[in-house]
């Protein structure tokens, strides 16, 4: 979520006073009103914020947050006015999902700006603590970092690979839908979201509608297809195994039987895997296959032998 800061005078100065300012308010604010603050990132002009809350509304959390901060900066530096314009904007989204590509966005934002050539080198965002460089004293870090490795050096080290290479996916549309209500995570989580707050119409892309409506999926093809490009068997792709290749296998199988007009529920039990666990891995092979040319080249050359096999039949 991100709101309006107007600067005046020379922004380095006062980015770098606000910043000091801002870490010590929420760090005082996080005790008191407890929630989880994952990223942020202070630009000339807004403020980024990546914030989870445990018992209190979000709503409540950003107008302590802010309408507070406000006051005590102009208390703090004598100064008088609005310090920031307009209402906080948030979207809603599933943390297991999304969490690692929210943070990675926000961390990126200095670099789309064109304000610095590494995000490590803006020192007013949360990416330095993420990679060891700064204490990481306000930020709750953790729950990001253990997606990357279990030991915290490995871990920081690829999530800086995985911050880089989202460099090339540039301005991500998705996450400034706050004023249409969008709720970004798997279907079900969607789908949950929207019966407990109301039939609410759900705009925006809708991520799992099939490229193929109409079509007759065939799913002994898929995994023939997919046993063929990945070199396993049917007996292996349909067990419970979690060893990489054949998750591997299971993710391009979910991504191209998506492709192909699979529904989330046939594609459940051919793989073995929960509904939810399916659309996690869903998730999972549309972000690979934007980073992983190996990937999206066997995702390719599935689909391709899928249809060799269809149409000789």
């Amino acid at each position: 979520m991100s709101s309006r800061a107007g600067t005046t005078g020379k922004q380095s100065s006062a980015l770098r006073m606000t910043i000091k300012s801002f870490s010590h308010y929420c760090g005082c604010k996080k005790s008191k009103l407890p929630f989880f603050l994952y990223a942020y990132c202070l630009m000339s002009n807004h403020v980024h914020l990546l914030i989870e809350r445990q018992a209190d509304a979000i709503g409540r959390i950003m107008h302590r947050l802010l309408t507070g901060y406000s006051q005590y900066y102009n208390r703090r530096y004598q100064k008088v006015g609005h310090l920031l314009q307009g209402r906080h904007k948030a979207i809603l989204c599933q943390s297991e999902t999304y969490l690692a590509e929210l943070v990675r966005y926000i961390h990126l934002n200095p670099m789309r700006a064109k304000m610095v050539s590494k995000p490590e080198d803006y020192e007013y965002s949360s990416h330095r603590q993420y990679l060891g460089l700064a204490a990481a004293e306000m930020v709750d870090v953790d729950p990001v970092l253990r997606h990357f490795g279990a030991r915290k050096e490995i871990a920081r080290k690829e999530f800086r690979r995985f911050v880089m290479v989202g460099i090339k996916q540039g301005h991500r549309n998705e996450f400034y839908l706050a004023d249409e209500g969008q709720i970004l995570g798997s279907e079900e989580f969607v789908e949950a979201m929207i019966h407990r707050l109301g039939q609410t119409p759900r705009r925006g892309k809708d991520i799992y509608r099939s490229a193929n409506p109409g079509t007759t999926f065939d799913a002994a093809a898929l995994v023939q297809a997919v046993a063929k490009n990945y070199g396993v068997t049917r007996e292996k792709i349909c067990s419970r195994g979690k060893n990489m290749r054949l998750m591997r296998a299971k993710e391009a199988m979910i991504l191209v039987g998506r492709r192909l007009g699979a529904t989330v529920k046939e594609l459940s039990d051919l793989v073995n895997i929960s509904i939810s666990g399916v659309s996690r891995r869903h998730d999972n092979a549309r972000r690979r296959v934007q980073e992983d040319e190996a990937f999206k080249l066997a995702t390719n050359q599935i689909e391709q032998e899928y249809h060799r096999i269809t149409n000789s039949k």
